[in-house]
């Protein structure tokens, strides 16, 4: 089964710094065997409250590789710098 990450950016606060961090953040996705699905692009709401700046929605061969990339030292430091430049929600989800 598969598993995705999908995190959706609330509020860019430093665009600039955050995308000086896209190409190690890539680096540790597919270390991880992940793939970009969608990452980044026009959004257009069709219902809800939720207003996201940006979205992106990264594939595994199964869930447990997507939380362990989440789990995992450098991908975490990452993150860490990443909620400095932006207000995210990221969730794993199972698929097919």
């Amino acid at each position: 089964m598969k598993g995705y990450i999908i995190i959706v950016d609330s509020e860019v606060i430093d665009a600039d710094s955050l995308a000086g961090l896209a190409s190690q953040l890539l680096q540790e996705v597919e270390a991880h065997g992940g793939r970009y699905l969608v990452r980044g692009g026009p959004i257009t709401l069709y219902g809800g409250d939720l207003t996201p700046a940006r979205a992106a929605v990264v594939e595994f061969d199964s869930p447990e590789q997507a939380k362990a990339l989440l789990e995992s030292p450098g991908f975490s430091g990452l993150r860490k710098l990443r909620s400095q430049f932006v207000k995210t929600s990221a969730f794993v989800v199972e698929g097919v």
